[in-house]
Parts: structure tokens; C-alpha cells; sequence
């Protein structure tokens, strides 16, 4: 009996073994195989760290982790169908560019380099002939929204990565449904993920029985790991009406007051700027070739969805404000953001700011910020106290020690959740927008940025910032070196993933 016992011990040893020994053979074949892979990549030196710590370290798990958003690709038909689409507009995209383009000589010095340097998927650079108003609470803005949808005659089009009823976001559908009533046009596109919770209620259940189109973009689901990156977002907030009123900026469809009011972290702050003139055509362009992507439809169907902004009668001057729309994306000139943003830290002379809610720069860009503070520039970054993410909020402090010893200023607002993009140079160039200052919104997601090149908006822009920074608590470098070894320890070692976060 014990020898049986025995035997069946040993044999229970043996299995045990012969399979811990294929787990580990297993483990290094992947780690080998996708290391090979993730080198032959030959992307930027901390994302390749990155990942091979990730896939080494964590057996099995970090290799599904690669797999599933190592690596930034669409299903190629995609890709050629936007290209497709993209063609067949081409015609309107010319003649807007032929009409309304501003020559190098014509912009701020500071403005040169980055019109020069814009080659954004429509292939559209600076544009003149606009009017620009901002808002800087969502109250007035989404007056203003409402005021424009009930005015509406032909075309209503609005695209957001968060859409949630509730307060100020009613009084938008309900709007939107009075002018679908009436025959206008009316479509709504979100972010899968970003309103998972807002496409199972009421509120769009509404709108689609009111007869506004509602879609959602980028779907994700198990199934869908096979073929296509998940975590890639439509991240851009695009209004459009009748073609020629367009609004863009930071702000959700969301109402701060009811949104997110249990993370601790106060209210949403945003501005958005209402555009008129050819920019706000190039806003509408853009946001028809998302909805025709997503849809499914071919250029002859995209051409019937744009009929009347085909229609429409040439773009008209709406002001003398110069402006550059630049979509990014994965397959929309996914560097471009991140380089015109590089080339403007590194051409700024005198002074830099910057507002984001989100700070994990390149490495790049942490080198452009510290040496252009130690050139002289008057560099200052105004983050968040408190921000909803507690991976990138101990993940952007790693960050600030360098910036801090160059001699860029860093200041934590706290007056809620400073969720602007902003970006000012030398009061001539201005730059709001979705972008985030960080590599998933440089490189992952669908973002849209607008560039001003006028004294005035600039000066509007820098008198905003010059509010949250009033707002703001200096982060001292003595006291921030006191910090303690367990802050430290845990900021140093998320930033190691900082470049897949």
C-alpha cells in the first residue's frame, strides 16, 4: 500500500514537473519570439523598454498584453477605405485650400515653421477668412450649441468621445430632436468605450425615436481582439451645423456639475471654440469622413451623405483670423501633432505655456521642454491638482524633477479638473484642441487640434491660462525633492511604463 502511494507521488512529481518545464520553455519561446519582433519594431527606445520588461516579467500575461495593444494597427480595409473616401472629396478639399490658403509671408514668424511644416491628412494648411469665439464654461457653451441647433436648416453633425444625458446635455437632445422634426439632417457619433453607459439609456433611445441618427464608432468587444486594436479611441469633440458654423475643443457632450462626481477630483474645466468660415468647412470634412468610415460607406455613398455640403455655395468670409484644423490618427498622420508641437517648443523665444490634464511626455518632448527653459524661454506647465487616473498621475510626476531642475515652472491647479488643452507661444501662436500631452494621444487615439495665428485669440487664450495658473499652487523644487522614498519609488517605477500607458 505505501508503496503504491509512492509510485502515484513520484508520478504526480514527474507531470508536475514535465509541465512546469513546458511553462517555462513556453515563456521563453514568446519572450524570444516577441522580442525579436518588438526590437525589429524599432521604435522609440523607452517604448521597446518598455514592453520587453512587460513581456518578460509577467509570463503569459504580458504577451497577451502585447498582443492585444503593443502594437498600433486598423484592419487594413479600413485604411483604404478612408483613403478612398478621402479622394472623393479631394475637388472640395481644393478648392477651399486654393481659395482661402495663407502664405508663409502672411503668418507670425512663429507660425512659418508650423504651416510649413502641416501636412495633416486633408492636406489643408493655414486658412484665412474666420471668426472664432471661446467659451470657457460649459454652461455657455452649450447655449450657444442649442441656440446654433435651433437655427439649424439643413445639417446637424456632432462627435464626441463622452455623451452623457443629464443636466445642460438635455437640453442638446432635445434640441436636436426638435430639428430632426423639422427636416433637418441630425447624426451622432460616439466613442464606444467613452459612452458605453449613454448608448443603453434614455437619452439616446430618444434621439433615435425623434429621428437623430446615433452610432457609435471604433466598437469593441472580444471578438473583435482578432482583427483590430481595441484601445484605439475616437478621442476628437467636433460640432458641425449647415456647414458653416463648426465647434471644437476639450469639453464632452457631459454636463460638470453631473458628471463624475464621486471621484473626488471637483468639476470638468474645458473651452471650446465656435468656428465660422473655412476652418469650420474643414471641421465638417473631417467629421464626415469619420462617419462615412465608420458607417461602412463607399465614396459613391459618402458622396450622397455630403450632398449638401456639396451643395453648399463656396465658403464665405466670416473674419480675418487665420486658423489650421489637424486631425491625427493611426492611419491620419498619427506624428503630426507631436512634431508641429516639437517644433513649436523649440522655435518659442520667449515665453511657453501649457494646460493639460494628462502629462506623459516622449522623450522628445521632456528634452524640447527642458532646453527650452534652459534657452531662456519663460516655460510653464499647469497640471491638475487631482486627476482621475492614479497610474498617470504618479506616472507624470516622475517627470517633474527634470523639468523643474531646467527651470520650467509647474503649477497644480485646483480648481477642479483642469481638462483643457492649451498650448501658447510668444502671444502669436495659439493651439486648443483633444490632444492630451501624452503618448496616447500623440500616437493612439483619433484627435483633432486647432491651431490660431492672431495676436487676438492668442491673447484670449493666454488671459484664460493666466486664470487657472492664478488658481494654481506652485510646485517648489526644494519641497518636491522631500517627497517621500516610497512617492518616489512608486513614480520612478510607473514611469517605466509610461510609454505604454
Amino acid at each position: 500500500m505505501l508503496a503504491q502511494v509512492d509510485i502515484n507521488t513520484e508520478s504526480a512529481i514527474t507531470i508536475a514537473s514535465i509541465f512546469a518545464t513546458a511553462l517555462f520553455v513556453l515563456h521563453w519561446v514568446i519572450v524570444i519570439g516577441l522580442g525579436l519582433r518588438i526590437i525589429l519594431k524599432r521604435r522609440p527606445t523607452g517604448v521597446s523598454v518598455a514592453w520587453l520588461l512587460v513581456v518578460g516579467s509577467v509570463p503569459l500575461v504580458g504577451a497577451v498584453m502585447y498582443l492585444l495593444v503593443g502594437e498600433l494597427w486598423l484592419p487594413r480595409r479600413r485604411i483604404e477605405r478612408y483613403n478612398a473616401l478621402k479622394e472623393s472629396i479631394s475637388g472640395q478639399i481644393k478648392r477651399i485650400d486654393q481659395a482661402w490658403d495663407i502664405k508663409g509671408d502672411d503668418l507670425p514668424s512663429l507660425a512659418r515653421s508650423l504651416n510649413a511644416q502641416a501636412n495633416n491628412p486633408l492636406k489643408i494648411s493655414a486658412v484665412g477668412g474666420n471668426a472664432i469665439r471661446l467659451f470657457d464654461t460649459s454652461t455657455g457653451c452649450i447655449e450657444a450649441i442649442v441656440e446654433d441647433i435651433d437655427g439649424a436648416k439643413l445639417a446637424v453633425s456632432m462627435l464626441f468621445y463622452i455623451w452623457q444625458s443629464g443636466g445642460g446635455v438635455d437640453l442638446v437632445e432635445r434640441a436636436l430632436i426638435r430639428a430632426a422634426g423639422r427636416g433637418v439632417e441630425c447624426r451622432v457619433m460616439v466613442d464606444c468605450a467613452g459612452s458605453k453607459g449613454f448608448l443603453r439609456k434614455d437619452g439616446a433611445k430618444a434621439m433615435r425615436e425623434g429621428g437623430v441618427q446615433v452610432i457609435d464608432t471604433l466598437p469593441a468587444g472580444i471578438l473583435r481582439v482578432l482583427f483590430a486594436r481595441i484601445d484605439i479611441r475616437n478621442h476628437r469633440k467636433i460640432i458641425t451645423i449647415d456647414h458653416d458654423i463648426a465647434y471644437t475643443g476639450s469639453m464632452n457632450m457631459v454636463d460638470p456639475k453631473c458628471f463624475h462626481t464621486k471621484k473626488g477630483v471637483g468639476q470638468w474645466v474645458d473651452v471650446m471654440a465656435r468656428v465660422q468660415g473655412p476652418a469650420a468647412r474643414v471641421l465638417d470634412m473631417t467629421s464626415n469622413l469619420d462617419w462615412a468610415v465608420e458607417t461602412n460607406q463607399g465614396a459613391r455613398d459618402l458622396s450622397k451623405a455630403m450632398e449638401s455640403l456639396m451643395a453648399k455655395a463656396a465658403v464665405e468670409s466670416a473674419g480675418s483670423i487665420p486658423l489650421q484644423v489637424v486631425p491625427s490618427g493611426p492611419d491620419q498622420g498619427a506624428r503630426i501633432i507631436h512634431d508641429m508641437l516639437l517644433t513649436l517648443i523649440y522655435t518659442a523665444r520667449n515665453k511657453l505655456v501649457m494646460t493639460t490634464p494628462y502629462f506623459i511626455p516622449s522623450e522628445a518632448m521632456l528634452t524640447a521642454l527642458t532646453a527650452a527653459a534652459m534657452r531662456g524661454v519663460q516655460a510653464t506647465l499647469v497640471v491638475p491638482a487631482k486627476i482621475d487616473s492614479i497610474l498617470v498621475r504618479h506616472a507624470s510626476k516622475s517627470y517633474y524633477t527634470d523639468l523643474l531642475e531646467a527651470g520650467v515652472e509647474i503649477r497644480a491647479y485646483r480648481g477642479g479638473l483642469l481638462h483643457s488643452k492649451t498650448v501658447t507661444a510668444d502671444d502669436e501662436v495659439g493651439l486648443l484642441g483633444t490632444v492630451n500631452m501624452d503618448k496616447r494621444s500623440f500616437w493612439i487615439n483619433f484627435e483633432i487640434s486647432l491651431f490660431a495665428y492672431d495676436a487676438g485669440i492668442v491673447g484670449e487664450l493666454c488671459r484664460l491660462q493666466d486664470g487657472y495658473i492664478a488658481d494654481a499652487n506652485v510646485v517648489d523644487l526644494e519641497q518636491w525633492n522631500r517627497r517621500s522614498l516610497v512617492s518616489r519609488v512608486v513614480e520612478n517605477s510607473l514611469q517605466l511604463l509610461a510609454p505604454i500607458l
